[in-house]
């Protein structure tokens, strides 16, 4: 008998780095849509944007994927407690980062807690209370300041 192997070529969609990059698209959207739309209650005389502050923007949004892509790819080597951890430290990270939700961190950590959330459930088979509140956390994080960045 003899049995053959093959590598799967699935697309895993609950990748942080997937997530981490979906947050700074939405991101990217809805600070283009603020300023296309003219709906940013920033002063209309307000200055223009400039290559060195989208510059500054861009690489703020890098850093915090780069950190949530780290901590989640650590997160998914471990434990399901782990994954767990994680995903609420990252939770509670993207409502924290609300505050300053020009820089993009609360979408890309609310982004990425919520994958790390539902592959906990997937591994699991259920979401458990730390979970839950992550993927609650990171999803309020994620659209409030999607909706801030619009009209912020």
């Amino acid at each position: 008998m003899t049995t053959t192997t093959s590598a799967s070529h699935r697309l895993d969609v609950l990748s942080p780095l997937w997530a981490a990059a979906t947050g700074a698209v939405i991101y990217g959207l809805a600070m283009t849509a603020g300023g296309v739309f003219n709906l940013n209650a920033d002063a209309d005389d307000a200055p223009a944007t400039t290559a060195g502050e989208i510059a500054l923007y861009v690489g703020i949004v890098v850093a915090a994927g780069v950190i949530a892509v780290w901590l989640g790819l650590w997160a998914r080597a471990g434990s399901p407690g782990r994954l767990a951890g994680t995903a609420l430290g990252l939770g509670i990270s993207a409502a924290a980062t609300y505050i300053v939700f020009w820089s993009g961190w609360p979408l890309v950590f609310g982004a990425v807690a919520i994958v790390l959330a539902l592959e906990h459930r997937r591994r699991v088979g259920s979401f458990g209370a730390v979970t839950m509140t992550a993927l609650v956390l990171g999803a309020i994080a994620l659209v409030a300041a999607a909706i801030t960045c619009v009209l912020g």
